[in-house]
């Protein structure tokens, strides 16, 4: 098994240009141009990337936990995880939302890539949400009160 290192945020870069990209198609659709229907697949594309790199970093912590290795660290990737995904998933189930309204005029497009992306961004939530839970309880078996101070902070 490769050591832990810490840069286990890799998903935010694509995550961060799938955000462009979806603000993007926006102005596009606001200005009355097309090409927000060639930008939502890139939108998709990059979420799809950023997922799958968070789920890669899931797994290789999973293993370290498996293996009794557990830090602050773990801890505070799945505490930043929650907060960035139950945005995400709050943000793209309102647009989904927002645009059935216009589903006939072009809405249908933002209606059929937020809504699917929300419920993955959601269960990212939740497998956040049941690690950061199994990692208090070993956190609090463990003699380590250094950490204790910093997760009651």
């Amino acid at each position: 098994m490769k050591p832990f290192d810490e840069n286990v945020y890799k998903f935010l870069m694509p995550l961060f240009f799938s955000g462009v990209v979806f603000f993007l198609s926006f102005y596009f659709c606001i200005l009355g141009v097309s090409l927000y229907l060639y930008s939502l697949p890139i939108y998709a594309f990059l979420l799809l990337i950023s997922l799958f790199l968070f789920y890669q970093t899931d797994k290789n912590l999973h293993e370290f936990m498996k293996n009794g290795i557990t830090t602050f660290t773990h801890y505070t990737f799945y505490h930043r995880c929650i907060g960035i995904y139950l945005m995400l998933s709050i943000v793209l189930f309102g647009v989904s939302i927002a645009y059935i309204p216009f589903y006939y005029n072009g809405g249908f497009v933002f209606v059929w890539y937020c809504a699917p992306m929300s419920i993955l961004c959601f269960i990212s939530f939740i497998q956040s949400q049941k690690r950061i839970k199994r990692l208090k309880k070993t956190l609090e078996h463990n003699d380590h009160p250094e950490d204790m101070d910093q997760l009651k902070l």
